[in-house]
């Protein structure tokens, strides 16, 4: 029984690890996402955190003449 969630707890790591390292977030988190009730840290963190990969989001300005002017 205990090889099983072995088994699981590192095929878990290894999918946070891919998912934190395309989000820009350190890698090392996943080991803490295999720990029960410290796996709730990274992901409050991930969720409540500007992700690093995202750039800046382009926020549209308000303002302008009327309906036709588009700010590129």
């Amino acid at each position: 029984m205990i090889r099983v969630v072995i088994i699981l707890s590192l095929l878990q790591v290894v999918a946070f690890w891919k998912i934190f390292g395309r989000m820009g977030f350190p890698s090392w988190l996943a080991i803490m996402a295999s720990i029960p009730l410290l796996n709730l840290l990274p992901l409050y963190f991930a969720a409540f955190s500007s992700w690093p990969s995202a750039g800046n989001p382009v926020v549209p300005r308000s303002g302008g003449s009327g309906p036709g002017d588009a700010n590129f």
